[in-house]
């Protein structure tokens, strides 16, 4: 019989860090949080970074408490946002905090590039131009840092770094590093071709990682902190935390859709090899690589992002308020639903999110008269079902693959709203899995070092035995919003 596994799965978002303890007795996995802290950018002046540093601390100090209930750890794992990096030097030594995607510099680099290279970059790597992508960043930093730039010997990204700071061992994981487009889909491996046209030196990464193995073993200095003497495992995990969610979708299908709901909102299909043609790109969807080799075919759509700038700007001006409550103020709008595209770059990151939505609701004479937070939020709610509902189409029409079933993980599963929304949007049956989906997927990818043999589907299965699982069936036909909404989108 299999030793009981005690893992530590380190999940960080945009918005925040967690420390979940999971122990794997052989049948299922029962999980728990064990620390939480917030993350947030930091603003230097014109610049947004991150305070990579503090997130570390706070990861430390939770693994410490874990240790202490566990009395001993078995393996570690790490997932977080992706296309975010940092740069070391020779000596191992990290350059500067890493800038985060939510700058101006990915666009301006995007302004200025050709349609015709735009094209080349996606047709050799499958994913899809994007200004937060990876590539654009580090242009950005040619050009505005050099100095900087000039003295980065190895690009990590945010996990890797983590994973150096509690390992000493550079790897770059690939599921990360596919979101810097800056590698080939089909061979799972960076592309030459696209790091000369971007002039990038391929000597800047470290080797890729392999799922289910490990990257190295807790730093001699981390075991000290933590008073241990025995070693522990940092596994290759998914480390991009919508590869992990993937991973603990619970479906029984080898190809599945899902919604994956955190900061941003992941749509996608999941597949064995990646679709490139033209279809692909005119509808705004990129070949990401999943978890152990999979693909998986999404948009990185906006997500609750949007609804938590509404929701700090609502307390600002009438005090504090539950997500329940909040989310019950769109019921009270009796108009005609007003719409907004929620990716539109107005949508991005304005001063106040609230005020932009209803300027565009007012603009495109949807609504009239002083701002009402009912009829933003009730917009806020449908537009993002919707959004879903459009991408899905596109998936189904481009895979040739019609489904019945529409998976929803992340925090925007918790929105009963929003997941009634999306099965009225779809017609399909939305299925919840686990509100903890990433941390979940991250301690299944530990298991696979533990047990080699264990396929991608058993790894599911295993993860579903703990899942409490809720399905939301269509309560009403909304095919005419859909259109109107595909029409604000353009």
């Amino acid at each position: 019989m299999l030793m009981k596994r005690n893992m530590v799965a380190f999940d960080c978002g945009n918005s925040s860090c967690r420390v979940i303890l999971g122990v794997y007795d052989g049948e299922q996995i029962a999980a728990e949080v064990i620390t939480q802290i917030p993350n947030y950018m930091v603003r230097v002046h014109q610049y947004f970074y991150w305070d990579i540093l503090m997130i570390y601390q706070k990861l430390l100090e939770g693994l410490k408490e874990a240790v202490k209930r566990a009395g001993t750890i078995h393996s570690i794992g790490i997932c977080t946002w992706g296309v975010d990096f940092g740069l070391f030097d020779r000596q191992g030594f990290m350059i500067q905090n890493p800038l985060s995607y939510r700058n101006s510099i990915g666009a301006e680099v995007m302004e200025q590039m050709p349609d015709e290279q735009r094209l080349y970059l996606f047709r050799q790597t499958g994913i899809l131009c994007d200004k937060i992508n990876s590539v654009n960043m580090i242009k950005g930093m040619m050009e505005k840092m050099p100095s900087v730039f000039s003295n980065g010997h190895k690009l990590l990204m945010i996990p890797d770094i983590l994973n150096y700071l509690f390992t000493g061992c550079m790897v770059n994981e690939p599921s990360e590093l596919s979101t810097t487009q800056l590698m080939d889909a089909k061979k799972r491996q960076l592309s030459e071709d696209v790091l000369g046209e971007m002039g990038i030196p391929s000597g800047l990464f470290a080797p890729i990682g392999k799922h289910g193995t490990p990257i190295g073993m807790l730093h001699s200095g981390v075991k000290e902190i933590l008073g241990i003497s025995y070693d522990v495992p940092v596994i290759c995990v998914p480390s991009h935390d919508t590869a992990a969610a993937v991973l603990a979708i619970p479906a029984e299908e080898e190809e599945f859709l899902f919604v994956s709901t955190g900061t941003w909102a992941l749509i996608g299909m999941e597949l064995e090899e990646p679709i490139i043609n033209d279809a692909v790109r005119i509808r705004c969807l990129t070949n990401e690589i999943g978890a152990f080799n999979k693909i998986t075919l999404l948009q990185n759509s906006a997500g609750m992002f949007i609804i938590q700038r509404i929701k700090e700007e609502y307390e600002e001006e009438n005090g504090a308020i539950g997500w329940e409550e909040l989310n019950g103020l769109g019921d009270r709008y009796g108009g005609t639903v007003p719409l907004f595209p929620v990716n539109d770059a107005r949508f991005f990151n304005p001063v106040h999110m609230a005020d932009a939505i209803w300027d565009y609701l007012v603009k495109t004479g949807q609504v009239s008269g002083e701002k009402d937070w009912a009829a933003i939020i009730c917009s806020f709610q449908n537009s993002m079902a919707l959004s879903f509902a459009s991408v899905i189409q596109g998936l189904e029409e481009i895979s040739g693959k019609k489904k019945d079933t529409v998976y929803m993980v992340g925090g925007g599963s918790r929105n009963v709203r929003l997941c009634q929304m999306t099965a009225d949007a779809t017609g399909k049956k939305v299925v919840t899995g686990g509100k903890e989906s990433t941390s979940l997927g991250n301690l299944g990818a530990q298991i696979k070092y533990f047990e080699p043999e264990m396929t991608v589907r058993e790894i599911r299965n295993l993860i579903g035995r703990g899942i409490e699982k809720t399905t939301y069936c269509r309560r009403k036909d909304s095919g005419e919003a859909l259109k109107r909404y595909q029409k604000l989108e353009g």
